[in-house]
């Protein structure tokens, strides 16, 4: 900040006396207004030409004083930046370096604790995949032995209505001919089942009723069905039959119209 000194004190007094002179002045000129006109014209312009020449006389030293001002100003403030002491300048070299070291380390550490956060995210990622997929297996295998149960208890349910169909024929047997010696013959029941099927769903899908196309019908129908041998009396043999038509009905009905349309598309009788 610029300094008062004696220059700048006289050009301030200057100053003054030149606002004071000035309020003089107005005052004279507000009181020549009662005077002649031609006297008063001519006072006034004498009066305007001294103030003009004060006026500029006082700039010039104004503007002097502060340029010398200013350059004692430009010359010492650089001078006095210039000035250091060797135990401050380390002091703030070395805490500039321990703030630096104190960055780094924070940036470092904050990168570590960011890191740390992933791996352990993806590790529980992990947990929670391997989590799931034993879940999964374990719902799968538990499917699957259920799946194998429901096999299971509808073979044996299948088994059993079997045996009591085979007791039922044989019973109703024995009432019809209680005094007959009995005869067994072995039964094969898909054959017997599919023979009796195969002419209506031949007629049905207008299929070639030769011996050759039904012959074929009938193989190809019992290769995809399972075979099914029965020993019974002779005489339970019908009621036995019965059961088993009804059991197979819906497979021997599938297996037979894809024979039929086989045969249909590729007929085999006129090759030999």
């Amino acid at each position: 900040m610029a300094r008062k000194t004696n220059k700048t004190d006289h050009v301030l007094g200057l100053l003054a006396g030149k606002s004071e002179d000035a309020g003089n002045a107005d005052n004279t000129e507000k009181a020549a207004v009662n005077e002649e006109t031609s006297g008063a014209t001519a006072g006034a312009n004498v009066q305007v030409v001294a103030r003009q020449d004060e006026d500029e006389a006082i700039a010039d030293t104004v503007k002097h004083l502060l340029e010398e001002e200013l350059d004692a100003e430009e010359i010492s403030a650089p001078e006095a930046g210039m000035i250091f002491d060797d135990a401050e300048e380390e002091e703030a070299l070395k805490a500039a370096e321990e703030e630096a070291l104190r960055i780094i380390e924070e940036e470092e550490r904050q990168a570590a604790e960011e890191e740390t956060k992933k791996a352990e995210e993806a590790r529980k990622a992990a947990e929670e995949n391997e989590k799931k997929t034993d879940e999964e297996k374990l719902a799968a295998e538990e499917e699957k032995k259920a799946e194998e149960e429901k096999k299971a208890a509808e073979e044996e349910q299948q088994k059993k209505d079997e045996e009591e169909a085979l007791k039922a024929a044989e019973e109703e047997a024995q009432k019809t001919a209680e005094e007959e010696p009995k005869e067994y013959v072995f039964l094969n029941v898909m054959e017997t089942l599919v023979r009796e099927k195969t002419d209506m769903y031949m007629k049905q899908f207008s299929t070639c009723t030769c011996s050759r196309c039904k012959a074929d019908i009938t193989a190809l129908a019992l290769t995809s069905l399972p075979a099914k041998y029965v020993v019974v009396s002779r005489n339970a043999a019908t009621p036995l039959m019965n059961f088993y038509s009804q059991r197979y009905s819906g497979a021997i009905t599938v297996e037979i119209t894809k024979a039929c349309t086989k045969v249909k598309e590729h007929p085999h009788h006129g090759r030999d």
